[in-house]
């Protein structure tokens, strides 16, 4: 059964890049961010691109997306209206693209091999604390799930927000190209795969904390295809579901 998170959101327009009434709260102070693209600066200089739908609730949850590999990925991989259906649950969204890809800066290569690609995953992260948001949650494709968890695995150290719940769109063992999934830290997760790639998530299954869910959709594609195949309103369904069990 979903859970509708009980928050007052802002309606989340048609295009990628929606408006925003940017109103105080006259309580607490706190100003709905402006909507739409924005841009965000890495701790290594880089500019990256987003598309941002913030709720109308201070310290409301929120959600980062990871698309699969630069250059040839961007943030469009992710439909808008699986992103409004996240906002519709009261999650303010953040929808980047990776260095390297889309309108963003940067070598494509960094987003997922050594250190840097957890730096875009801050930017986003530092940009929700900053506005005011409370917890996260990434869902990450491919080797998006490379920089995901390369980030939840060094954040707490930093004293960076620290993701509450991980999903993996066809996890892989790039997934693991910096960081072993035994340091990440044991939040619930969902791995979403189709049987061909079921091997990398199945050897996971002995780190499982007790919070973790693994679904193989037959007729699935890797990654954010899922979302062009004959399993997508079941994918949507079921990362809809676990997002609102994370922040229940």
């Amino acid at each position: 059964m979903r859970l509708i998170i009980p928050l007052v959101v802002a309606a989340v327009g048609c295009t990628s890049d929606p408006a925003s009434t940017g109103d105080t709260d006259r309580n607490t102070g706190w100003t709905l961010p402006e909507a739409g693209v924005i841009q965000l600066t890495t701790r290594d200089d880089v500019t990256l691109v987003a598309d941002y739908h913030p709720v109308d609730a201070e310290g409301a949850p929120a959600v980062i997306l990871l698309h699969m590999i630069p250059p040839s990925n961007t943030r469009a991989d992710w439909p808008l209206d699986f992103r409004t259906a996240l906002h519709d649950q009261g999650l303010t969204v953040i929808s980047v693209d990776r260095r390297g890809a889309g309108d963003s800066g940067g070598v494509a290569s960094e987003a997922y091999t050594g250190t840097n690609g957890k730096f875009d995953v801050e930017a986003c992260a530092k940009r929700l604390q900053d506005d005011g948001y409370g917890s996260i949650a990434i869902i990450a494709a491919s080797n998006g799930t490379t920089s995901m968890i390369d980030y939840a695995a060094w954040a707490g150290g930093e004293g960076l927000p620290e993701p509450v719940g991980l999903a993996f769109m066809s996890g892989g063992a790039y997934t693991t190209a910096q960081t072993p999934m035994s340091s990440v830290p044991k939040v619930p997760a969902l791995f979403v795969y189709p049987p061909e790639e079921a091997a990398w998530p199945q050897a996971q299954a002995s780190l499982d904390p007790g919070s973790w869910r693994f679904e193989e959709y037959a007729g699935g594609a890797h990654g954010t295809r899922m979302f062009t195949t004959s399993v997508d309103a079941e994918v949507r369904a079921d990362l809809l579901e676990w997002i609102g069990g994370v922040f229940e």
